[in-house]
């Protein structure tokens, strides 16, 4: 009967800990030399540190490239009448003629997820049609367009559950090539939630097994964190609950918790 309830305890204790509260980025200073790069990361800024995910925000070109200049702006810089300061630059790739959005992606590929976000485009009043994609290890995997601002107002942009999966988010402008001026701000971040028929393909072929996770396939390719979102190698594990990150040939992964006896 102990035995019994402790298994129950786990269940539950597991199934609470997998529901992610989602933390918003809020970026309310610049981010000085750091950003020379022309990188912010969650942390930086004044912003919120997400633990086990390394979130990089900066402007890109046509090309979709990183353009090396970010700064933080104030709503009064902005010029906006909602107070809403936002990452931005005023060194734009090409003078004042823009350039083509912002991406939002994790450093190490891992996957996150991203509910929605704030935009200003400080250089156009003109209802700018934008773009949103999300990407997973290379390929497009979401997609949803949005008006941008008509006035000095920002705008909120709310992602749907097809963003819920992703390690990569771009939002650029769907009107012609390198003619917006965005600024973003209050990006809602949380854990990746997988489809349970994602996660239960993959996790019923992992298991615990003489003080390592093994798979009974060996097309699965099996990565190991501690509950500090910190990598180990796989081998001669403590008896504890840890991360498991496994891959499958065709890319899909899952991540899931699992207690090592």
């Amino acid at each position: 009967m102990k035995k019994i309830t402790f298994l129950l305890l786990i269940t539950v204790l597991l199934l609470f800990s997998n529901k992610a509260d989602a933390q918003t980025l809020t970026f309310t200073s610049d981010g000085g030399t750091v950003w020379d790069d022309g990188i912010a990361n969650d942390g930086e800024g004044g912003s919120t540190d997400i633990s086990g995910l390394v979130i990089e925000i900066f402007n890109v070109d046509d090309a979709l490239t990183n353009i090396g200049e970010l700064e933080w702006k104030s709503a009064a810089d902005l010029a906006n009448s909602n107070l809403f300061p936002g990452l931005t630059t005023f060194v734009g790739p090409s003078g004042a003629n823009g350039w083509k959005g912002q991406t939002i992606k994790e450093a190490s590929g891992n996957e996150f997820q991203i509910n929605g976000f704030e935009w200003y485009d400080w250089g156009n009043n003109n209802s700018q049609p934008m773009t949103v994609i999300g990407f997973k290890n290379g390929s497009e995997v979401a997609s949803t367009a949005f008006t941008g601002n008509s006035n000095p107002n920002s705008v909120v942009v709310s992602l749907g559950p097809d963003f819920d999966d992703v390690d990569e988010v771009r939002i650029i402008t769907t009107d012609g090539t390198g003619s917006t001026y965005p600024s973003i701000n209050n990006i809602e971040i949380a854990d990746t939630v997988l489809s349970s028929e994602s996660n239960t393909l993959i996790s019923s072929k992992v298991f615990a097994n003489n003080k390592k996770f093994v798979s009974n396939e060996n097309q699965i390719y099996l990565e190991v964190y501690n509950l500090l979102g910190q990598k180990l190698e796989n081998y001669n594990l403590c008896r504890g609950i840890y991360i498991i990150k496994a891959t499958l040939k065709d890319k899909k992964t899952a991540v899931f918790k699992s207690y090592l006896k």
